[in-house]
């Protein structure tokens, strides 16, 4: 039965799926490890102890419960246990015999598995996912198939010598014999099969095979080398070959992967087994056959441990190189961070030391400063510098000197001489640094800010009050004086109606004056601290508002203006500025003319120009009157210069923009600015 598109009956089928693969694998494990031992059988050694047969029991097994990841109760350990017994009646022992193998050969491989799982979780096999590519790694390795493995021959043998209808006694030989065939097998199989199947289950794309220094050609010298040296140690018994066969597994080991360092081994142990057990070779001619097949097999382990550890030391070497690499890579990255964003700071960055030498600056910096090329890490820092009031500082009262000895500095105005420039105010912060203990000195970072300008504007705000003072005593003086002429007329009795008049025409211009600069100074104030209460406007109709109050209906036109978006009580004061401006600034004897315009610019913005036939503005002034306190025609007009720089601060809270122009048709100017557009 088919599972539904809910899928209520396929998790039952995976599940089985799985059971079966797995039952597949553990009877192929089980077929190969019966067929390895039919095909290195050796008469002379059935029914012993070290019998050549049982040679890939110690390693097959335990690749076996790795690779499938098995629990200790499982088909797994029955499949294993019933080859094993298998193999031991094949090879000639007595069945109670064959039982006692079989069951210790199972213990020893699950201690085995379940000590890699302990002590190498990182591997693949035993829980993670890497490949053995450290020689501590190869150590852990090695000492838990030492451990386990011997821990297994000592408890074989004393089973068998337990079972008193088998009438044989412990014998440390038998342990020795038993446990040399295993850690031999065990030493080339498990590490093989640990390096095949992490670089089959790696992700690509994947390195080659060959190692990144060496090539085919030194691959096949290599291979050769190895027949050659194995041909002639075997045939030749009576020569001590023994350094040519290690140095072929040093060639590998230190010239190839891991990985072809442990096929290596592996094809080098079978061939050593192989002619072992033909009676070829220097094993084989050791008179005690069981102990030439120790020989051997301890030979098979040497080499298998002295190719892994080169090989995985010279991947160490290579992974500390790549690391070592990549941190530089990063510490070069992160110096260029570093660099570029100092570099883009507008402030100066300086970084000195206690001797005056100058670690890092920015050009900023040098910008500031007026030094340019003469500022560099080679050069030392010292700059005379005198105090806001003019006051030369001493060089223990420079914020510099006051951070090396360990004092914070913010913002701290500072005057200093740049040439070819002059006199620059500086906001000179000072911050201590960590000690340099290399060096033995100590260091401090400098923060430099070009406030002239703000000094400068500050300054003007206080001239400006003192003009706005002077301009507020000055109405003040003359309403006093003509209320004063007043009274005394009033006094004498003698009080004229048109010379009365006029004091109180004099007495209500004064106050008119005082009034209008009042009311600048306040609308100052609060265009940029009011809240906006956006609501549609109707431009045209506040332009007619405007001229009637200014008694100009005769003097101003408007157009119809497409509907804007905001607060109405600030973009009425924006036209009462800007048309007051236009019929105020115009040439002596000529009429003010003024035409408000306006049409949708995109879908988010309308345009608004204001024309005049005024005066105009000078280019070099287009810019500057929109800021505080600037008056263009100063001489000639009264005003605060507040006016054109509230207008600005209005627009730009509405999201628009205003510039000035020259007028297109003629004498005056044209004032053009932007507001969000109203939507119905």
């Amino acid at each position: 039965m088919g599972g539904g598109p809910d899928g209520s009956a396929l998790p039952r089928v995976r599940t089985r799926s799985r059971e079966y693969a797995g039952l597949g694998f553990g009877i192929v494990c089980a077929a190969l490890i019966l067929g390895l031992c039919i095909l290195t059988r050796d008469g002379e050694l059935a029914g012993s102890v070290f019998a050549s047969e049982l040679w890939p029991a110690g390693g097959l097994p335990i690749v076996w419960l790795l690779v499938r990841g098995a629990r200790v109760v499982s088909i797994d350990s029955l499949l294993m246990a019933g080859a094993l017994y298998l193999v031991n009646l094949l090879v000639g022992a007595e069945p109670a015999l064959a039982a006692v193998f079989a069951v210790s050969n199972v213990v020893q491989t699950w201690l085995a598995v379940a000590l890699l799982r302990r002590w190498c979780p990182e591997v693949w096999g035993c829980g993670g996912s890497r490949g053995l590519d450290t020689p501590r790694t190869i150590a852990r390795l090695g000492g838990t198939l030492f451990l386990a493995l011997g821990i297994g021959a000592v408890v074989g043998v004393a089973a068998s010598a337990a079972v008193p209808s088998l009438g044989l006694a412990f014998d440390p030989v038998d342990s020795l014999l038993w446990f040399g065939r295993n850690l031999g097998s065990a030493l080339v199989v498990v590490p093989l099969a640990i390096m095949v199947g992490h670089r089959i289950t790696s992700p690509g794309p994947r390195p080659s095979l060959r190692g990144p220094d060496a090539g085919p050609l030194e691959l096949l010298a290599a291979a050769l080398f190895t027949v050659v040296m194995y041909g002639l140690a075997f045939s030749l018994e009576e020569l001590p070959l023994a350094f040519p066969l290690l140095a072929a597994t040093v060639w590998f080991g230190a010239r190839f992967t891991t990985l072809l360092s442990a096929a290596h081994s592996f094809v080098v142990g079978l061939a050593t087994m192989a002619l072992t057990l033909r009676g070829i070779g220097p094993f084989a001619a050791v008179e005690d056959i069981e102990v030439g097949f120790l020989i051997a097999q301890f030979y098979i382990a040497t080499i298998a441990i002295t190719g892994l550890a080169i090989a995985t030391g010279r991947d160490e070497r290579q992974a500390l190189a790549d690391a070592l690499r990549r941190a530089q890579e990063e510490v070069s990255y992160e110096e260029s961070v570093r660099a570029a964003v100092i570099g883009s700071m507008t402030e100066g960055v300086l970084v000195v030391d206690e001797t005056g030498d100058l670690l890092v600056h920015n050009d900023a910096a040098a910008r500031i400063l007026g030094l340019g090329d003469q500022l560099s890490t080679q050069s030392r820092f010292s700059m005379t510098s005198w105090t806001i009031d003019g006051v030369e500082m001493t060089a223990a009262e420079r914020p510099t000197a006051r951070a090396l000895r360990g004092e914070r500095v913010e913002g701290e105005l500072v005057v200093v001489r740049v040439a070819n420039v002059g006199e620059r105010v500086l906001t000179v912060s000072a911050i201590p640094l960590p000690h340099d203990d290399a060096h033995d000195r100590n260091r401090a970072m400098v923060l430099l800010r070009d406030s002239t300008s703000e000094h400068a504007h500050r300054e003007e705000l206080a001239a400006f009050a003192g003009v706005v003072a002077h301009d507020l005593r000055n109405p003040l003086a003359a309403i006093d004086g003509w209320t004063d002429m007043i009274a005394d007329e009033l006094d004498a009795g003698a009080l004229d109606t048109q010379l009365t008049q006029e004091f109180v025409s004099r007495v209500r211009s004064s106050s008119r004056r005082m009034r209008e600069l009042i009311r600048d100074l306040l609308a100052h104030a609060t265009s940029s601290a009011r809240n906006l209460d956006v609501r549609p406007i109707d431009v045209a109709a506040l332009v007619s508002e405007v001229a009637a109050a200014q008694h100009a209906d005769g003097l101003v036109s408007s157009e119809p203006v497409p509907a804007v978006l905001g607060d109405p009580v600030l973009v009425r004061q924006v036209l009462d500025n800007l048309i007051g401006n236009a019929l105020k600034y115009v040439a002596p004897g000529e009429e003010p003319k003024v035409a408000v315009i306006g049409h949708r610019s995109d879908a988010r913005l309308v345009t608004v120009e204001v024309h005049d036939n005024g005066i105009g503005v000078l280019e070099e002034d287009r810019q500057r009157i929109f800021e505080e306190f600037h008056r263009a025609h100063f001489q000639d007009y009264e005003g605060s210069g507040l006016g054109l720089s509230i207008v600005r601060r209005i627009v730009t809270r509405h999201g628009g923009t205003i510039e000035a122009l020259p007028n297109p048709v003629g004498q005056g100017s044209v004032f053009r600015f932007t507001l969000p557009a109203y939507d119905d």
